[in-house]
This record gives C-alpha cells, sequence and structure tokens, in this order.
C-alpha cells in the first residue's frame, strides 16, 4: 500500500501534464475524474470492510509534535515537498522560456521525469530499509543537486536530459523514505504520524506551489528554480542535524 501512494504521488503529476500536453487541461481534469470513480466503485467490490483497531487521537498527535525528533522530520519534509512543487510546478514554463523545448518534445521531458521518480521510489525503499535518515539525507542532497545543475546548465540539451532525470529520481525517493523515517522513530505511534505527516504534505504542495507562483510573478520562473534549491538545502541541513542530535543521544545512553 506504501509503495502505491509514493508511486501515485511521483507519476499522477507527470502524467496529468502529459494528458494536458497532448489533449488540453480539461481532458486531465477528467482523466483523474474517471479514474477516482473508478477505483472508488472497485474498492466497493472487492475489498473487504474491516473494523478499526485503534485510531490516532488529538493528546497523541500533539504528543507526537511536541517531541523534538519528529518536528524536526516535519520540517525537513516540509521544506522538501516546498521546494520540489515550487520548483516543479513552473518546470515547463522554464523549460520553453531557455532550453526552447516545445509541445510533445516538453511531454516527453516530463514523462522521462514520472518514470525516473518510480525509479527513485524503488530505490529509495531499498536505501529506506538500510537506514531511513540516510536515505532521506541522500535524497535532498540530489535534490540540491539537480537543481543546482539545472540553473546552471538548462540552456544544454545534452546535460538537461540527465538532470531533469536525477530530479526526478530523487522526488520519487521522497514519499518511502520520509514515511519510513517517521514510522521508525514514532516507537508504535504510526497513525498519529501518518496523520501529521499527510497534514504536512498537503500543506507542502499546495503552499509550495503558491510560494512558486508568487516568485515567479515577481522574479520571472528562474526565481522559482532558486527557491527550489534553497528549500533544498534547509532540508538537507535539518536532516544532518536530526541524524547528529539522533547519534549524540545514543552515544549518551
Amino acid at each position: 500500500m506504501l509503495a502505491g501512494v509514493s508511486i501515485g504521488t511521483v507519476a499522477g503529476i507527470p502524467a496529468g501534464t502529459l494528458i494536458g500536453e497532448a489533449f488540453g487541461w480539461r481532458a486531465a481534469f477528467e482523466t483523474a475524474a474517471v479514474v477516482t470513480v473508478a477505483v472508488g466503485l472497485l474498492i466497493a467490490a472487492f475489498l473487504p470492510a474491516l473494523p478499526g483497531e485503534r485510531s490516532a487521537g488529538i493528546s497523541q498527535m500533539l504528543s507526537l509534535a511536541g517531541e523534538q525528533r519528529i518536528r524536526r522530520m516535519f520540517a525537513a519534509a516540509l521544506l522538501i515537498y516546498v521546494g520540489h512543487f515550487a520548483a516543479y510546478t513552473y518546470l515547463a514554463p522554464f523549460v520553453q522560456e531557455f532550453a526552447h523545448i516545445q509541445g510533445q518534445a516538453l511531454g516527453a521531458l516530463l514523462f522521462a521525469f514520472g518514470l525516473a521518480a518510480v525509479a527513485g521510489n524503488l530505490a529509495g525503499g531499498a536505501l529506506a530499509a538500510r537506514s531511513a535518515p540516510f536515505s532521506v539525507l541522500i535524497m535532498t542532497l540530489l535534490m540540491l543537486g539537480s537543481l543546482t545543475a539545472l540553473l546552471m546548465f538548462v540552456g544544454n540539451p545534452w546535460l538537461l536530459w540527465p538532470v531533469i532525470l536525477v530530479w526526478g529520481f530523487a522526488f520519487g525517493m521522497i514519499p518511502i523514505t520520509t514515511q519510513i523515517w517517521c514510522f521508525e522513530a514514532s516507537n508504535d505511534r504510526v497513525e498519529g504520524v501518518q496523520a501529521l505527516l499527510v497534514c504536512v504534505v498537503n500543506l507542502s504542495i499546495g503552499g509550495g506551489a503558491f510560494i512558486g507562483g508568487v516568485v515567479s510573478g515577481r522574479a520571472g520562473f528562474t526565481a522559482a528554480i532558486v527557491i527550489g534549491a534553497v528549500c533544498a538545502a534547509l532540508s538537507m541541513f535539518t536532516v544532518a542535524l536530526a541524524i547528529r542530535s539522533s547519534r549524540s543521544v545514543i552515544c549518551t545512553d
């Protein structure tokens, strides 16, 4: 289930963009509506009804939010999601303006981003199984490197494609690595952590796109990519700080 959520997160936007480029933006919304209804019918028809064994109350979520390591994890997740969506939302016009890639070529580029994201999701799961904190650190480093390289090499098609693939791979790692990292630190309070993480992610998606729109409107599309790189750097610093703090606690114990 976790893999399905993660793959849907990383593949949905490129797929929607590809449909929009080929058939218009209304077709993307119509496709999403049809797929949603179809999935709902399949769930009702084939999945058994199971009673909930436990739920995450307000007290549990407040308790989690009061823990410093949990706050750092959520801060890192918020920053990387905000940075990604601030930049990715305006990737298409940025590439159109500076790399002069249009139409089907742009759709192919974004689709390649989606494929790389699926690969990153699978790789992220394997890395997180070994060390969730370091898998998140690697992801933020790849995100920072790819966004910085995009600013430097957007005009070079030979370098643009590899940079976009690395960015897609890094984004694919985000959902699975951040979720596993938070779950490992939850001390059997998975429901509360999941509820808070979903809130953080959804706020970050909307907030990132909004911030990207504001800075793009005032300073151009390059500014949105810069915001993405800055957020990735801050997220990387937050993750490194969390890892260092957890090591200090272990040494003290």
